[in-house]
């Protein structure tokens, strides 16, 4: 029996007697079949015998572009048209080999030449278009791509590009019309449905777009591109859980594709998972190390852990990786902020602008780190950007907007001032999901469920660790002076806005709900399943505050207890006490209507309430009556109220209150919070670095028209419409002013 090498020497051999053209039509028939290196053999043996053969220069050309290998392709295609220039295929090839490239000017040369030659070849018409494209010249392009419609008008490729050049034009309803139109003639046209999706991400129709993906991936499941796009849209569609699936399809197809690593990343963050967004962000940069957004956005899940001077240190490398680049100004300038280092963070801010002027989110982030007088230039261009700001994207929109409201707010200019906040709430509630009578039954079978019967029943099951410190209430009531002054105190730590214990609960009901609903399975709650949650929360917290104390220099007095100020574990309370027996919660509260209008004068990540001025006041409604039901449910000692009012009237005594409801000795580090030079990423950040003023009681009220869907939401009790019975009245709670 012969062996293969002997087989191909025999066919070599036999190769040899043949004549180029009997060489070429076998190479031709394998080349067909597929089998390229035996057809490469024939095509070169070929060329020995006839160095000048025009078939086996051309076919080899077309084999070796076809194998990936483009710049093997250029010197049999140049050599055959050497032989016969007057063909329009090898013209058109040797164009496909230098587009491939990057040689564009080459390509169109060659396309030109080959339609010089064959004017109405609708494929090397349509070739044309695409070089133009990436020769930056998107009317030439159409004016291809339209030639060869004109010539056979169910040419589906053109129409396909036809429609994402239009896309670059900006002529989005010509684009969708394309797109269409080869959809009509082939409704499994995979690429058509992915370009379609693209259009409509950039009208900003996200539900739409989703859709199109969906249907590319229909067709084509391993479409990278569509899975990553779906998951952006999914994004803007705040249905993160989904996004999150969708990029990591795109990572089992390609596990090394920075794009799909780097969105898995940030729709982390978007989910409350940092340690898991920084493995991500970890992975990206092992794959491309200096990958400019991968270090920026590794920064900013530093800082979400409490690292900010890691987090200061990745800004400034991707300053360094890209001098002129606005997201890293961006970035380094908001840990700037978050540090107190309040004038470098605004030379950033302002670096930034410089940059990017039409970024929204560069003029919030500039006036939340200090005042703009009224002749600043970046206060007039807000300005001039609000009044054409529906030339901007939503976000941008949004973002200019509260901005711009702020910086008139802090001018004293107020009518102005609502009149922003009004546009940018409204436009920010048009994008965001708030089922507002699911989210008030939620309150509602709280306060049903744990009555005083249940916690009696279960009382001291948990776990009995003492260290956790709730801080609980609405936002904008006050909460982070609170935790400032506890965090001063050497033996507190403040661990910001967590959210380890809603964490801790997800996770539990995925392991445990065995088919029922959320609300059943937290309802039936084993003594174990208790212990479980409370240990579970502690591991969470425990990691935060652990790097925390090792990240911050200043910290270096062992902690006794810590300060959790996720506020809207108010909803979560008669749960937490049960798993945290031992814990201790400090209600922050602040006059309703002062509190309503701080919040609805922020744009904040995870309040989808507080954008509708009769919603807030509905939630409000509902928060006061829940806080109500915890009060007299809960045993003596374990809730203390603190009302912001009173905290700035008399700040000594409601001090003292805070730090021996924790437990502590009074410490005069509490006097000088102030002066605390720990990180704050809130809203507040700016505030709580001052010492307390009287002028922040209260806050200026829109005329009553203006303001009376918040008033009918909160009812006439905590509107102050109607006088309450003061033996009704809540303890500490300021009288209307």
């Amino acid at each position: 029996m012969k062996s293969t090498n002997a087989r191909h020497d025999l066919k070599a051999a036999d190769s040899k007697a043949e004549q180029p053209d009997q060489l070429v039509q076998r190479a031709l028939v394998l080349h067909r079949q597929g089998d390229a290196r035996l057809a490469r053999h024939l095509y070169e043996t070929a060329l020995l015998s006839d160095a000048e053969h025009f078939d086996a220069l051309h076919l080899l050309g077309i084999l070796e572009y076809q194998a990936g290998h483009a710049e093997r392709a250029i010197v049999p295609l140049t050599q055959a048209l050497r032989v016969n220039p007057t063909l329009a295929a090898p013209h058109s090839n040797l164009g496909l080999a230098h587009q491939a490239l990057g040689q564009y000017e080459d390509a169109r040369h060659g396309f030109e030449r080959a339609l010089a030659i064959a004017p109405e070849h609708v494929e090397t018409l349509n070739n044309l278009g695409n070089v133009l494209r990436d020769l930056q010249q998107p009317e030439a392009a159409l004016a291809r791509y339209d030639e060869a419609l004109r010539i056979k008008p169910d040419y589906l490729r053109a129409l396909n590009n036809r429609g994402n050049v239009l896309r670059e034009l900006q002529r989005h309803v010509d684009a969708i019309a394309s797109l269409d139109a080869a959809l009509q003639l082939d409704p499994q046209y995979a690429e058509a449905h992915y370009n379609r999706g693209n259009v409509l991400q950039d009208l900003y129709q996200h539900e739409a777009a989703a859709h199109s993906y969906q249907q590319a991936l229909r067709i084509k499941p391993d479409m990278i591109e569509a899975s990553i796009n779906l998951g952006n849209a999914l994004q803007d569609l705040a249905q993160y859980a989904a996004a999150l699936d969708s990029y990591e399809h795109a990572l089992r197809l390609a596990p090394n594709s920075i794009a799909a690593r780097l969105n898995q990343a940030h729709t982390l963050q978007r989910l409350h998972e940092p340690e898991l967004a920084l493995l991500s962000y970890e992975l990206a940069l092992n794959l491309q190390p200096d990958h400019v957004d991968a270090v920026i956005g590794r920064g900013d899940v530093l800082r979400d852990l409490n690292r900010h001077q890691e987090a200061l240190v990745c800004a400034e490398q991707a300053m360094q990786l890209r001098r002129d680049y606005a997201p890293a100004f961006n970035s380094r300038g908001i840990t700037l902020s978050t540090l107190g280092r309040f004038s470098e963070a605004q030379a950033d801010h302002r670096r930034t602008l410089e940059l990017a002027p039409h970024k929204g989110l560069y003029y919030r982030n500039l006036v939340q780190a200090g005042p703009l007088p009224a002749d600043d230039k970046h206060f007039e261009a807000m300005r001039q950007l609000a009044q054409a700001s529906d030339r901007l994207a939503p976000d941008d929109r949004v973002n200019l907007h509260f901005a711009l409201g702020e910086a008139l707010e802090k001018l004293d200019l107020h009518d102005d001032s609502f009149a922003q906040y009004l546009q940018a709430n409204a436009l920010q509630r048009q994008r965001t999901a708030y089922p507002e009578r699911a989210t008030l039954a939620l309150l509602e079978w709280c306060r049903a469920t744990f009555t005083s019967e249940f916690l009696q029943q279960r009382q001291g099951l948990g776990t009995q660790s003492d260290a956790p410190i709730f801080v609980i209430g609405m936002p904008r009531s006050g909460s982070t002076l609170i935790e400032r002054i506890l965090d001063s105190h050497p033996l507190m730590y403040g661990c910001g806005e967590r959210r380890d214990f809603i964490q801790t609960l997800m996770h539990f009901i995925e392991q445990h709900h065995a088919g029922r609903s959320e609300l059943d399975t937290l309802a039936a709650l084993t003594d174990a399943q208790l212990v479980q949650i409370g240990e579970g929360y502690l591991r969470r917290i425990g990691d935060a505050v652990g790097s925390g104390a090792t990240a911050e220099a200043e910290v270096s007095a062992p902690h006794r207890r810590f300060v959790d100020k996720s506020l809207l574990n108010f909803i979560h309370v008669g749960l937490i006490h049960l798993a945290l027996p031992n814990a201790r919660f400090i209600h922050s509260r602040r006059a309703p209507i002062e509190t309503c209008l701080s919040c609805y004068s922020k744009l904040f990540d995870d309040v989808p309430f507080s954008y509708d001025l009769g919603e807030l006041g509905r939630y409000y409604s509902a928060y006061d009556t829940l806080m109500d039901h915890w009060r007299t449910v809960l045993p003596p000692g374990v809730m203390l109220e603190v009302q912001y009012e009173e905290l700035v009237a008399d700040f000594d005594a409601q001090a003292r209150r805070m730090v021996q409801h924790c437990g502590f000795e009074w410490d005069d580090a509490c006097n000088t919070f102030h002066q605390n030079q720990r990180a704050v990423a809130t809203s507040s950040l700016a505030q709580v670095r001052q010492p307390l003023y009287r002028h922040a009681l209260s806050r200026w009220r829109p005329a009553a028209q203006l303001l009376q869907p918040l008033l009918d939401g909160l009812g006439p009790v905590l509107s102050g419409t109607t006088v309450p019975d003061p033996q009704d009245a809540h303890p500490g709670v300021a009288p209307h002013q």
